[in-house]
């Protein structure tokens, strides 16, 4: 599970007035719809952790949290999940180990399947990485995905996968393998809210919002949008997700989080910490 250097970006995010509609659920639907007047729709998942008790996180707790148990997991078996109670509200942190890179040793990851497959999904939840949190060159996020979900630099059109990740300096970018990515490892889409980019500042917690409707198989009328603290930060309305003939759609929450990246320097000196909480997947909008 590696990623690549930095990518060359496309933002638009000229055409996010409105967003909503409501998700149709099966593989192989038709055309996508850029944002639309409808209103909230129907939460599929919603993790805030409330229930949960502090200490280290577990397989069995995120089935109870997130309403499916992964079938495998990278950090939580070594103790880098826990919960962690801040006046009242309880959260998800991570640690990533000083000096690795990649999520065998240094990250936490965890696959959550939905109920079936949707063409239309949004994904909403909140970040906070810790005070002089050191970026260095960059780490993953979590995301949706669908299909064989690729990542690590495969060359693969049977699915796709969209995380987030946070580059030098803590910029924000939508991370995404799909079938015509340009770049072996991936690419980047920049978050620009009001034309500048979004940066994660250490010591705040962010709410970041993805919403994709995946295209009619073959043509280029997908939709990937997102939102940063609330403001539109991306918008392409001619995405390809599958190509003629595919049947997969949106199937998967991937809690995908490390530093890297494919060699050492991609990795923190000191170990770090990022808090997570209210993970919500929706057929409508959430958060902004």
């Amino acid at each position: 599970m590696t990623g690549g250097s930095p990518t060359t970006s496309s933002t638009n995010t000229s055409s996010m007035g409105g967003s909503g509609g409501a998700a149709a659920s099966g593989g192989s639907g038709g055309g996508a719809a850029a944002s639309g007047g409808q209103g909230p729709g129907t939460e599929l998942m919603h993790a805030d952790f409330q229930a949960t008790a502090p200490g280290q996180y577990t397989e069995d707790m995120v089935e109870s949290d997130f309403g499916s148990a992964p079938p495998w997991n990278d950090g939580m078996d070594e103790g880098r999940a826990s919960i962690v109670d801040e006046a009242g509200n309880h959260f998800l942190r991570v640690t990533y180990t000083a000096d690795k890179y990649g999520p065998s040793d240094g990250g936490v990851q965890f696959k959550v399947a939905l109920a079936e497959s949707h063409e239309e999904l949004y994904l909403s939840y909140r970040v906070r990485f810790a005070a002089g949190f050191d970026f260095v060159k960059g780490g993953k996020l979590p995301g949706l995905v669908g299909g064989t979900a690729p990542t690590g630099c495969v060359n693969d059109t049977t699915g796709f996968s969209a995380r987030m990740m946070w580059r030098s300096g803590g910029a924000a970018v939508q991370y995404m393998y799909f079938p015509e990515k340009q770049n072996a490892c991936g690419d980047d889409y920049e978050y620009t809210p009001g034309g500048a980019a979004a940066h994660f500042e250490p010591g705040t917690w962010h709410t970041v919002e993805h919403r994709l409707v995946m295209n009619t198989p073959g043509d280029h009328d997908g939709v990937l949008q997102a939102w940063f603290d609330g403001e539109a930060a991306l918008d392409d309305a001619a995405f390809l997700y599958r190509l003629a003939g595919a049947t997969y759609g949106i199937d998967t929450l991937y809690f995908s989080t490390f530093f890297g990246g494919g060699d050492q320097s991609w990795a923190p000196a000191e170990a770090q910490v990022a808090d997570f909480d209210d993970f919500i997947v929706s057929t409508g909008p959430i958060a902004h």
